[in-house]
């Protein structure tokens, strides 16, 4: 049909998500174990050691999908992002959000 749009696939591609103003405003740590707020550790688990690259993507992954911008500011560095984002697969809206937000992003991974 032409001019016809599907239904969304999924709720991750209806529902709307935030984005930090840059880069340089996540300013979250680079190294340890890192607690996850409870508001966001819905899943069950609420550490993530950020030495560790699976904790590390598992722990971006949720705070870019599920977390605020307050929450990313405090939990996710700009710096590991960059160095780490082929590793991070968030939900396919969030990371077209977030590469189109920072377009170094997709230059990076």
């Amino acid at each position: 049909m032409k001019g016809h749009r599907a239904a969304p696939f999924s709720y991750a591609e209806t529902r709307p998500y935030e984005v930090a103003g840059s880069l340089g405003e996540l300013r979250g740590p680079k190294h340890g174990v890192v607690v996850l707020p409870l508001e966001l550790a819905w899943g069950g688990r609420t550490e993530f050691d950020l030495d560790d690259d699976y904790d590390r993507a598992a722990l971006y992954k949720i705070v870019l999908e599920e977390g605020g911008v307050e929450h990313q500011r405090r939990l996710v560095n700009g710096q590991l992002l960059m160095e780490h984002w082929d590793e991070v697969l968030p939900a396919r809206p969030v990371r077209a959000l977030w590469e189109r937000h920072f377009p170094q992003l997709r230059h990076a991974a």
